[in-house]
């Protein structure tokens, strides 16, 4: 059976929402407040060691560039006014990103040498953009007319640089193929769903969509020509039931997180989620994590699943250290794994060499082109908002 120890909890103040975690493992733990700042976490005491004022307004997305490496030398935050790019070390802003619209950047994700960001609705659509992280002065890639709301999650694949995914509060999630250059072509499947919270890959032709109404899909990538012949997808439904909680934080490579109030003070639990099932017999349940306040994001490193991390809207990052973890985190499906002491000095790492074969999985190596054309009907549909939104 699971238990846990409150090691470390750095408090920012009740009015600063610490919002997502994330890992640069030979240099510090990065967490984003409602303030715009970024806090660089020392691993081993969980104290902040320097911050950088990465926005003027809340930070909307906060991500590693080049996360297929664990590491990296920059980061990006997305918020209200634009995304902005940091150096880890010098700390000096290497870019500052804007869309024609100056609508608000609300999610972003980084691989393969690229950085792709969505939108809020402004106007008819809301938009997807991609860079080339070696050169910022204007977008590679922009898909302008496949959402008409809020584009509030985006993933690429992490082994096949030319997949992309979008999902949005319009209720579908886009699967886009880089490698087609209209629009129309590029969309190579639209998985109608609902308002997503949060979409990903949890296998290299898994989807799983996560709406603000707290359902759980998980679809299959399709690589037919025929819409009709999609198959169905393993939907969970609501989960909060089934799962024991009022909220989902997110989903994780080997877990879940979820969320809930008992007895007026919230919990956290950790739930193990391996072949699209749930164990909750193995679950770790942390009362009271953050107060009565809700979890924001967590964090397990996947070469140390005895420690845990996480985050809330009390302003505070808290490291829990567990005995006799039953859960099993990974670092997600390429061929690639972390080969550091996730505590090591700075000057003793030596990031891995790069290779193509880090980026490619065997099932994107051959094979035809598909050619497949999805075109569906823009029908308006009521906003709907954010869960939690912080601003």
């Amino acid at each position: 059976m699971s238990s846990y120890t409150s090691i470390h909890a750095q408090t920012f103040g009740s009015d600063n929402w610490c919002l997502s975690l994330q890992p640069l493992y030979s240099h510090a733990l990065l967490t984003s407040l409602s303030n715009g700042e970024v806090h660089h976490l020392d691993w081993v005491t969980g104290k902040s060691k320097a911050v950088d004022q990465a926005g003027t307004s809340s930070i909307n997305k906060l991500k590693i560039i080049n996360a297929d490496f664990q590491g990296g030398s920059q980061y990006a935050v997305a918020s209200n006014d634009s995304i902005n790019v940091f150096d880890i070390r010098s700390r000096d802003r290497l870019a500052r990103l804007k869309n024609e619209k100056n609508a608000p950047f609300l999610s972003l994700d980084s691989r393969h040498n690229l950085l792709a960001c969505g939108t809020e609705l402004t106007g008819v659509d809301a938009e997807v953009h991609i860079y080339d992280i070696r050169n910022w002065k204007t977008p590679v890639r922009s898909f302008m007319d496949s959402h008409h709301d809020d584009v509030t999650d985006i993933r690429f694949h992490p082994s096949d640089s030319k997949l992309l995914l979008s999902g949005s509060t319009d209720g579908y999630t886009n699967v886009y193929d880089l490698t087609q250059q209209d629009e129309e072509d590029a969309l190579h499947q639209v998985i109608n769903y609902a308002s997503i919270h949060s979409c990903g890959w949890l296998a290299p032709r898994r989807i799983y969509t996560l709406s603000h109404m707290e359902t759980l899909a998980i679809h299959e990538l399709n690589d037919k020509s025929d819409e009709s012949r999609e198959p169905q997808p393993n939907d969970f439904g609501d989960v909060r039931d089934k799962w024991g909680c009022n909220y989902v934080v997110d989903i994780y490579p080997g877990y879940i997180a979820v969320g809930g109030s008992q007895q007026d003070a919230g919990f956290l639990k950790i739930v193990p989620f391996d072949n699209e099932k749930s164990d909750l017999n193995r679950a770790l349940t942390i009362t009271s994590a953050h107060g009565d306040d809700i979890v924001r994001d967590v964090l397990v490193p996947p070469q140390n699943p005895d420690i845990l991390y996480s985050c809330g809207e009390d302003g505070t990052v808290k490291t829990w250290k567990i005995s006799n973890s039953t859960y099993h985190p990974r670092s997600e499906f390429w061929n690639y794994s972390i080969k550091m002491d996730l505590f090591s000095s700075e000057e003793n790492h030596k990031e891995p060499p790069l290779t193509k074969e880090t980026f490619e999985h065997p099932s994107s190596q051959s094979g035809e082109q598909q050619e497949n054309k999805r075109t569906r009907e823009k029908s308006k549909k009521h906003k709907k908002s954010h869960r939690y939104k912080p601003y």
